[in-house]
């Protein structure tokens, strides 16, 4: 399959900058924000009512049983899905996530596919829930072998565990995938700064002169660096 059209997947993150979404401001002007000036809703809340207490509690008593709005198209999904997660609003993008997965289940539509899982690893991440959000991430490198995000995210993971050869690794499939991906790029520096700490941790801990030295420079270069990122 070719590359979806869309470019880089959202939601790729450093995992070492402290910061487990995307650094997009929220409440910017994204395709799933809301039309209007809350920042709060996404496509597909309904607007907050206001106005006399008597009127809205008639109105809700003669309101319909269903929901009459027009459904979502499929993109306005997938928005809605990427605005509940910029918010923080996890569990309910997996609710919509798994909603959304049933129906696509019974059709094939590799763009809407890939972004969905893509999602749904990430909602699951943000939920604690890393061991399903891997699974999913490993599913997608072998479905999608032409994207480097899923390698990216799981560095996420690994790093997180502490597996820092793990992470590695899966930064060195994501730049052999796509060399000059930034993201992957930056992440391997960092990772690879975090194997030389331990390893110089090691060596001090074995008497080697000068070890100590190295742990302190390294150290000052990956908080510089975490402080950067933060920024």
């Amino acid at each position: 399959m070719g590359s979806p059209g869309y470019g880089a997947l959202p939601g790729a993150v450093n995992p070492l900058s402290g910061n487990m979404t995307n650094a997009t401001n929220p409440n910017s002007n994204m395709p799933s924000a809301m039309p209007g000036n809350n920042a709060k809703l996404v496509i597909g809340d309904k607007e907050p009512e206001a106005g006399w207490d008597g009127l809205a509690k008639l109105l809700e008593a003669i309101a319909p049983s269903f929901d009459t709005r027009v459904p979502l198209t499929g993109t306005e999904i997938t928005n809605r899905i990427e605005g509940l997660i910029r918010l923080g609003r996890n569990q309910e993008a997996l609710e919509e996530l798994e909603k959304r997965l049933a129906v696509e289940a019974n059709r094939t539509s590799p763009g809407t596919d890939v972004q969905l899982m893509f999602q749904q690893a990430r909602v699951l991440t943000a939920l604690k829930r890393t061991n399903e959000a891997e699974v999913i991430y490993q599913k997608m490198t072998l479905r999608f072998p032409e994207l480097p995000e899923p390698w990216n995210n799981l560095a996420v993971i690994y790093v997180q565990r502490g597996e820092l050869d793990q992470a590695r690794r899966a930064l060195e499939m994501a730049i052999m995938i796509n060399p000059k991906y930034a993201f992957a790029q930056s992440n391997l520096g960092d990772v690879q700064l975090s194997i030389a700490l331990k390893a110089y941790q090691l060596a001090a801990q074995a008497g080697a002169p000068g070890a100590r030295a190295k742990i302190r420079g390294v150290t000052a270069l990956i908080e510089s660096n975490a402080e950067a990122s933060s920024k």
